[in-house]
């Protein structure tokens, strides 16, 4: 079997898993999609065994776990009917089949996500060793899918309603989980393994900081989200130029107003009416 064939079969079978998630009920979930994301990384290594080694182990498995863990948690959000749309009522049977198919489009979306990050692993694990052409067009969409992952992580957690206390912890965990490996694979072939270190420690300290910020704001947890995965994607664009030794004004510029933006959407969208 084909290493391709394998990417194929795994991506079809968790996004499967994850659907049948979403019928059970309510109290089973959380334990279900765990179960399903401790699967994707066993089956993670599976297919990318042979090419994996020393820190590669961790760095290359977190991706397909925690996008998968982050999937699954955000899809207990979806909603479960649309009552409406284009100004138009629907009927009861009409909204929870559009919600529905929502639904089916939500995983095989996931399913798609989760075969290009096997694809971009396999890429890392092969670019560590010669130089690939493709590698570069392998680190833009991980950088996407790492952001995506950490947005639906960040509106579950505000979603959830919890203290800062508890929200604070957990924005520093996912940023520092999905900050380090996004970050080592700057340059497969150097060893900036303590400024790696420095650097996702730092990112993830700011953002947890901003975390227990908005739980003082009255923002809507989607929106509080991606002013968080606004932040991440600045720090990563900051952290990554300073590894690579080429820092410009432009981007720097880039990422200043991009999060100012969406922080300005999101005080605009605000009720802030008890």
């Amino acid at each position: 079997m084909s290493k391709r064939t394998k990417f194929i079969l795994v991506s079809t079978l968790i996004a499967f898993l994850l659907w049948l998630t979403s019928l059970a009920q309510v109290d089973y979930r959380f334990g279900f999609v765990l179960a399903i994301a401790a699967i994707s990384y066993v089956l993670s290594v599976w297919v990318l065994f042979d090419d994996l080694k020393g820190i590669e182990w961790i760095t290359l498995i977190i991706l397909p776990m925690m996008f998968t863990l982050g999937a699954g948690l955000f899809s207990n959000f979806l909603p479960s009917a649309f009552p409406g749309m284009f100004g138009k009522n629907l009927s009861v049977e009409s909204s929870q089949l559009l919600a529905g198919i929502f639904k089916i489009i939500y995983f095989l979306l996931f399913g798609l996500g989760f075969y290009g990050i096997l694809l971009i692993e396999n890429i890392f694990s092969v670019a560590s060793i010669r130089t690939i052409q493709l590698f570069r067009a392998a680190r833009s969409v991980n950088f996407i899918l790492t952001l995506v992952t950490s947005l639906f992580f960040f509106t579950v957690a505000l979603s959830l309603k919890l203290a800062f206390w508890w929200v604070i912890p957990i924005s520093f965990a996912v940023s520092f989980v999905l900050a380090y490996p996004s970050l080592w694979s700057v340059d497969l072939k150097n060893n900036f393994g303590p400024e790696v270190l420095r650097y996702a420690i730092s990112s993830s300290w700011i953002i947890a900081t901003l975390s227990g910020v908005l739980c003082f704001w009255p923002i809507k947890p989607f929106m509080g989200g991606l002013i968080l995965t606004s932040g991440l994607y600045a720090l990563f664009g900051i952290f990554e130029q300073r590894l690579s030794n080429r820092v410009y004004l432009e981007s720097l510029l880039e990422y200043g107003v991009t999060v100012l933006i969406i922080i300005t959407v999101g005080f605009l969208t605000t009720s802030w009416v008890g």
